[in-house]
């Protein structure tokens, strides 16, 4: 399979993925007025990656049947039940089929970031504020934030490329609190905890 019909089928996943997770933060409402919960470890069995995060979180998972197979991206949410500092938390992942990304592809991978981070903000109907490379150990990643709803509303989000699994961190808040550490707490504390086993 040639890099363009991946880099065309890369589009049209991402695409279809984002829009779930942004009818997902239609129905979420800014919270109010209770004491904010202690910062636990969230890891799911079986995965390879943790990060911390202010409270539970709830996960759910799509199934999409796409020209490079059948892929089941599982977006986990947690958003605020109290006055925080950010309304929504969320940790997206999915597994491409095995050898679609090669360590050399360096330019489908920055296509990969590209795709993801114009459709993101496209659906947001928001601005690109900064974007910057942000690996993690040997996996590429990157950094950037955007603002929303007339620049009432920010996300910060970090994407990193395991192999051929792919992660998309993304925290939200309101444009006055945009500045809290909390953001750069929950995407720094992203780690990846073992290499994720084939079956």
């Amino acid at each position: 399979m040639n890099n363009g019909v991946i880099y065309i089928n890369i589009k049209i996943y991402m695409t279809k993925h984002l829009i779930v997770s942004l009818l997902l933060l239609h129905i979420i409402t800014i919270p109010s007025g209770i004491e904010a919960q202690s910062w636990i470890r969230f890891k799911p069995d079986g995965q390879p990656f943790e990060v911390y995060v202010p409270g539970e979180m709830k996960n759910g998972e799509k199934k999409i049947l796409t020209k490079v197979g059948e892929l089941h991206p599982i977006t986990c949410l947690y958003q605020s039940k109290a006055d925080e500092s950010n309304y929504l938390y969320s940790v997206s992942y999915v597994d491409y089929p095995e050898g679609t990304f090669h360590s050399d592809s360096t330019e489908l991978i920055q296509e990969l970031f590209k795709v993801s981070i114009e459709t993101h903000i496209s659906d947001l109907n928001g601005k690109l504020i900064y974007k910057s490379e942000s690996p993690y150990l040997s996996y590429p990643g990157i950094l950037y934030r955007a603002s929303y709803n007339n620049n009432k509303a920010v996300v910060k989000s970090r994407m990193i490329l395991s192999g051929d699994r792919f992660y998309a961190l993304q925290v939200y808040t309101l444009s006055e609190k945009s500045l809290n550490p909390d953001m750069d707490k929950f995407l720094d504390s992203f780690k990846i905890t073992n290499s994720l086993k084939k079956h």
